[in-house]
């Protein structure tokens, strides 16, 4: 049995998470330990789903930012453990401190996946980028493989010269093709629940933070009831900028146009009753609700910095973040065939079957 320890700085239900748990419920676990360690485990609508397939959770302090007692509770856990495989999913330099505490245990396979591209603005933003400048230099050469899920995400967490050394390898964001697959039926029923009957549906998967720019696309909105009044905005996500983007909204005159719905683990059907997907994120290390929305066969319109890797279809599109061009561009999209969309996104690499196949082969040291 090989051992492995999937480590996140934090356990909740974004991205990072919703990746792991779809790589791992599409590999052979018979022949594999699999732990998932965190500094801190928060509510997830993944965790279950893991559990259920036998993955151990183990919980360091508690809080990300108590690094001393979650490096102390590390090396007890490699000492009691003795993983074969770390594999480290990072989006800032400083967690990389942990494939050093690895190779000290000796483990021998020890991977760091970069998700990010950049830190979410902060009075302390500017420190921040030079720990990870600092952490990345000193630590980068304790990590055996480097992994990132854009070419962005690799040069934003790993120094040049790691990168010349040791390269870097592409690990999709893949999905389940088939269960983003459009469905009229589902469309219909989903549609009905949601109250949505002619009503032009606009999409957002994602945190509701800063980061995810959901604001904008309030502002945007505005614009687009002008010229569409039967619009809605569909919010798919939680965080902490709920309240503020809920008095935003009301502030707007656009609350009654907004649908709060918080997390849901079949994120899939809602994608089903958008008309159109927008992402206006200020940061991406790839954007994989970029890609779902693209296998329901939505129109996808996004900021410039969201990778031209998520971008994997003609049903794709980056706009300037400027209200008015993209109130634009959102009230002119027009129905698409939406029936092959699956098969586009699978052919461009997406699918989880290979990322799985990619992620084992990683962790047997041949990545």
């Amino acid at each position: 049995m090989r051992r492995i320890c999937i480590f996140c700085e934090t356990w909740e239900s974004g991205g990072i998470e919703a990746f792991l748990c779809n790589v791992l419920r599409h590999m052979d676990l018979s022949v594999l330990e699999v732990d998932l360690v965190a500094a801190r485990l928060g509510e997830s609508v993944f965790t279950q789903p893991l559990k259920d397939r036998g993955v151990r959770f183990y919980e360091l302090s508690g809080k990300a930012n108590e690094t001393f007692r979650n490096h102390k509770t590390f090396r007890a856990l490699l000492a009691q453990r003795h993983y074969d495989v770390l594999h480290l999913n990072v989006f800032q330099g400083l967690s990389l401190a942990y494939a050093r505490l690895a190779r000290e245990a000796g483990v021998p396979v020890r991977i760091a996946h970069s998700h990010n591209t950049d830190l979410r603005q902060s009075l302390t933003r500017w420190l921040k980028l030079e720990l990870h400048q600092w952490a990345r230099g000193r630590y980068g050469a304790d990590c055996t493989h480097l992994w990132a899920c854009s070419e962005g995400a690799a040069r934003f967490m790993f120094a040049e010269k790691d990168l010349q050394e040791k390269g870097w390898q592409f690990i999709p964001n893949g999905i389940e093709t088939e269960k983003f697959r459009f469905d009229p039926a589902v469309r219909l029923e989903v549609r009905e629940k949601l109250g949505l009957s002619d009503e032009f549906a606009i999409g957002n998967v994602g945190r509701l933070c800063q980061q995810k720019n959901q604001s904008f696309l309030l502002e945007v909105l505005q614009e687009v009831v002008r010229q569409r009044p039967n619009s809605r905005l569909l919010l798919v996500g939680e965080g902490e900028e709920l309240p503020q983007l809920q008095e935003k909204a009301a502030a707007l005159g656009v609350a009654d146009k907004v649908i709060f719905y918080g997390t849901t683990p079949h994120v899939e059907r809602l994608y089903q009753a958008m008309d159109m997907f927008a992402f206006p994120s200020l940061f991406e290390g790839l954007g994989i609700v970029a890609v779902e929305a693209q296998c329901a066969g939505l129109p996808v319109f996004c900021s410039p910095y969201v990778p031209a890797e998520a971008l994997a279809t003609g049903r794709a599109q980056q706009l300037e973040l400027d209200t008015k061009t993209w109130a634009q561009a959102l009230s002119e999209a027009g129905p698409q065939d939406r029936e092959q969309a699956a098969g586009e996104v699978q052919a461009a690499g997406f699918d989880i079957t290979d990322t799985a196949r990619l992620v084992a082969e990683g962790w047997a040291g041949h990545g």
